[in-house]
């Protein structure tokens, strides 16, 4: 199994284990959500458009979220914008591709027991990202160890929260708190 094939199912495994129970299950309408793990139709959705969770919102709208699940805490968030820079191989990252409505990013706590999620629409990140992405480093993802060589920005949190606006919460598999005040 690759670096990033453990990641990957230990990401699911903190999203079945905290964030489906405490915060999917509880603010989605009538519970209606779906995870897009196996499938072909829910491969091709998450390769295409960067979404890995579908949620149904009070208006009854599908929700696209895509999803970043990291260890531990940052006061930045890294956006990817190459996803393969080996030569022969090159691929766009999820910041350039993605079409998903939200992207939920988190950090594991306590023992990988509490989530701090950062709740942020995905299109106007997108829209600001890209007049701006020049003034962020450019970085390679988890330290330059991914076999794909994959790229992006490190951006603070308290520049997206300034420019697009976010929601925070904490979330345990048993409850969901919002923190700080929200700004559109």
């Amino acid at each position: 199994m690759t670096a990033f094939e453990k990641d990957n199912k230990w990401q699911r495994e903190i999203r079945d284990r905290i964030l489906v129970p405490g915060f999917y299950r509880r603010y989605s309408h009538n519970g209606r959500y779906v995870v897009l793990d196996k499938g072909r139709m829910a491969t091709l959705i998450q390769r295409r458009f960067a979404a890995d969770t579908v949620a149904q919102g009070k208006d009854g709208e599908a929700i696209f979220i895509e999803e970043k699940i990291a260890r531990r805490s940052y006061t930045s968030f890294f956006l990817e914008t190459e996803s393969c820079t080996k030569p022969g191989h090159e691929s766009d990252g999820w910041m350039k591709y993605g079409e998903a409505d939200i992207l939920l990013y988190a950090f594991a706590h306590t023992g990988e027991q509490l989530l701090d999620v950062y709740w942020i629409d995905f299109p106007r990140l997108k829209t600001w990202f890209w007049t701006t992405f020049e003034h962020y480093p450019y970085r390679p993802a988890c330290g330059g160890t991914t076999p794909n060589g994959t790229m992006g920005r490190v951006v603070p949190i308290s520049d997206i929260d300034r420019a697009v606006g976010l929601s925070r919460w904490l979330v345990s598999a048993t409850a969901a708190r919002r923190c700080g005040v929200d700004r559109p």
